[in-house]
């Protein structure tokens, strides 16, 4: 579904094919609005042959682009609702717009607003070949570390060892904390425990006395 830029019509891609065209500002106004072939050729845009996928409508509202499970992209005339032009496809239309196209496209002495450095055809300049002839090519990989002295492999032993370490702290924090957990654990049986002991000696008392 979209609408012209005006809003003054409506169109609704079909499971068919069709292309519905509804006038918005008709009168009088219609809530349910239902559609006819017979009686609405003129408002009924027909040439795909599958479900239509997407529409857009020009800022001028003149033409209407539609794209289709068909594999085709047709270009229509809102007026006249003739196919001005399809363009074809290996596979299904997902999505299709038409879009202002940007001013620097079509001025040929427009610059860049961010400027490019020119790029280099060669590898190497003409004058560092002259200074290195006879010499074989050497491409060196990770210029931006050079001077590190630290290869891959003495990282990677760092990191590991690195990783060992904070385990066992971490195995030695838990440790400890365990300790800690059990230590309070045993103070409050043992606080439990007297508390059992003086209601047991209380009840005793009472059951002694009773008799």
């Amino acid at each position: 579904v979209t609408l012209d830029l005006a809003e003054y019509h409506m169109f609704c891609g079909g499971l068919d094919g069709s292309i519905f065209q509804v006038d918005l500002c008709s009168w009088p106004v219609q809530r349910d609005r239902g559609f006819q072939s017979e009686q609405e050729n003129g408002k009924i845009f027909k040439g795909h042959r599958n479900q239509v996928t997407c529409l857009s409508a020009s800022t001028d509202g003149s033409l209407l682009l539609s794209g289709s499970h068909d594999e085709t992209v047709r270009l229509w005339d809102i007026q006249s609702k003739q196919c001005l032009r399809t363009v074809n496809y290996k596979g299904p239309i997902t999505n299709a717009f038409l879009t202002l196209a940007p001013a620097n496209m079509l001025n040929p002495d427009s610059k860049p607003r961010i400027p490019l450095p020119k790029f280099s055809r060669h590898l190497h300049s003409t004058e560092n070949m002259e200074n290195s002839a006879g010499e074989g090519l050497t491409l060196c990989l990770g210029l931006h570390q050079k001077g590190s002295g630290e290869s891959y492999l003495e990282r990677t032993e760092r990191l590991y060892l690195q990783m060992c370490s904070t385990r066992e702290k971490n195995l030695r924090g838990d440790q400890e904390q365990l300790k800690i957990q059990v230590t309070e654990l045993e103070e409050e049986v043992n606080t439990l425990r007297k508390i059992n002991k003086s209601l047991f000696d209380f009840s005793s008392s009472i059951i002694t006395s009773a008799k």
